[in-house]
């Protein structure tokens, strides 16, 4: 069985483009947009919109750890 670990490493493998993607589906998966307030749907569009035109860029999980830990 894989572990979600396993899975999230594999992920981090994929290219920048290939981790957006998914990373909305993966969203896409756990809300309804029924269940979003307006405010909610407005900033989920903004953050995909900044995934997809390259105005942010992705945390590594190493990176993500390290950042927590400093803090």
């Amino acid at each position: 069985m894989t572990t979600v670990t396993e899975i999230m490493n594999e992920v981090l493998s994929l290219s920048r483009a290939d981790r957006g993607y998914l990373a909305q589906k993966l969203i896409e998966s756990l809300d309804d947009e029924r269940d979003l307030t307006d405010d909610e749907r407005a900033t989920l569009d903004r953050r995909s919109q900044e995934m997809k035109d390259g105005s942010v860029t992705p945390l590594t999980l190493d990176q993500l750890k390290q950042q927590v830990s400093a803090r």
